[in-house]
């Protein structure tokens, strides 16, 4: 096929691939679920819209765990009527994530082929970790995004843009800084940097080996220190089998083999080697981080593509009598593919729309009642957020019955929210029998309860 067939069919096949993105999340566009640290972002980006100083978390404290340019972003939809907050911040990263699909198709047609380009965009727009995290306001899917964007302007040779996008890379997530380095790589000559790649290898690993023997430091250094662990292998292999899956894989690995065979060097080839190696050692626990690894996925996807395209032009070249046999192969295995993650994309969000929900009823519910509003919850980032004006205290997770008594009348808090979305909350909570212990049941809806801590008879039986 010829390079004007192509460019006659690339548009209405574009628009095709983001349509199917756009439809499988747009379903979900409206939850009313709400994880952590979507609370979060929500809640530091509406302080911004008033005060592009006021960087501050829900504990009031200055919040250096991510860079600041996702919320910053997210602070400029803050205004619009008709749509809800969160809904508006759920498009902006939809977007985001369209944009991915088609920068794919660009990188792909430009280092390898158009048809390697455009299976390759097919595959992310129904990857079901971009799709599952998709819907999410979480950073993963930006920096994705701003990354393959730089990844994308070296490819093309712009200089300038790739260092706008690489810094709006950086301020999105911190481990994209990763990406600063590819003009560096791209100027070494292969024996140079394929030292360096295995110098950075063995030394991550011998620092993942030895840190545990060392003392945890203490603030924002210790916080960094712990994303550094040797890899969980059972957690590799279920994350890669279930978002990837064994197709998938073999291709990409073959797409790399080929890539390195044919000289390919680009900074689409740097950057899958850099941050693959450095993911290896970030934590692997499947479905809590698979999001970590979300920066590689589009680079595996164009070695996947890239390997079927040319798996059947090397049996045409070398056994033509089974062309024909090569291309329904391969048609049928990618058709295979795309349905397969299509559904799966669709199960993991209905599965987890349900989730981490009913906070805004429970805290209309309790603006309702005398205050003061101090509440303890293992969710303060939700509570935080649909109510602003509340006195927020976490629960913490190994705090037993009675120490918790005694943090209530300390602080001297008057209501008590528990949910059972929350993973930091304590074991015996769920069991616990509040009305014997004090607790009054005032509320309670969609696995969200909220008691009002009496400051007389807990512990009475009563």
């Amino acid at each position: 096929m010829t390079s004007k067939f192509y460019d006659k069919i690339t548009v209405p096949v574009i628009l095709s691939i983001l349509l199917i993105g756009a439809a499988i999340k747009f379903k979900f566009l409206f939850q009313g679920s709400l994880w952590p640290d979507e609370a979060l972002y929500l809640y530091i980006a509406r302080n911004l819209s008033a005060d592009l100083t006021n960087l501050t978390d829900n504990s009031g404290n200055f919040f250096y765990h991510s860079p600041p340019l996702l919320m910053y972003l997210l602070s400029l939809v803050e205004w619009v009527r008709g749509i809800e907050f969160d809904q508006a911040a759920r498009i902006v990263v939809i977007l985001m994530g369209m944009g991915t699909v088609l920068t794919v198709y660009f990188i792909g047609k430009k280092i390898y082929h158009p048809l390697a380009g455009i299976v390759a965009a097919l595959f992310m727009a129904v990857c079901p970790l971009s799709n599952w995290t998709g819907v999410r306001i979480l950073n993963d899917v930006p920096v994705t995004f701003f990354i393959y964007l730089a990844v994308c302007m070296l490819v093309y040779e712009k200089n300038k843009a790739f260092y706008f996008f690489a810094l709006c890379a950086a301020l999105t997530k911190y481990s994209a800084i990763l990406v600063f380095f590819l003009p560096l790589f791209m100027r070494m000559k292969p024996r140079t940097w394929t030292s360096l790649y295995l110098g950075g290898l063995a030394a991550l690993f011998a620092f993942g080996l030895t840190s545990h023997f060392f003392p945890k430091p203490n603030g924002w250094l210790g916080y960094f220190y712990s994303f550094v662990h040797l890899p969980n292998t059972l957690h590799m292999v279920k994350e890669t089998e279930f978002f990837i899956g064994y197709f998938i894989f073999a291709f990409a690995v073959l797409g790399m083999f080929l890539t390195i065979r044919e000289r390919k060097f680009s900074a689409l080839f740097h950057w899958i080697c850099i941050y693959g190696i450095c993911r290896i050692f970030f934590p692997w626990i499947i479905f809590r981080v698979s999001r970590y690894t979300l920066p590689l996925y589009p680079g595996i996807y164009l070695l996947a593509a890239y390997a079927c395209y040319r798996s059947v032009q090397i049996v045409a070249s070398k056994w033509p009598v089974y062309t024909k046999w090569a291309k329904l192969f391969f048609i049928v295995a990618i058709a295979s593919v795309l349905f397969q993650h299509t559904v799966r994309s669709l199960g993991m969000l209905e599965q987890t729309r349900n989730m981490f929900t009913g906070f805004d009823k429970a805290c209309a519910f309790l603006v309702k009642q005398p205050g003061p509003h101090s509440v303890a919850t293992a969710s303060p980032r939700q509570i935080k957020y649909h109510a602003p004006e509340f006195e927020v205290h976490d629960i913490w997770k190994n705090i037993s019955p009675e120490g918790f008594k005694e943090f209530l009348e300390k602080e001297q808090i008057q209501y008590v929210s528990i949910d059972f979305w929350s993973p930091h909350l304590p074991d015996w909570c769920r069991s616990y029998d509040y009305r014997k212990n004090g607790y009054d049941l005032i509320y309670g809806e969609k696995n969200v309860y909220v008691f009002k801590a009496l400051k007389k008879g807990f512990g009475t039986g009563r």
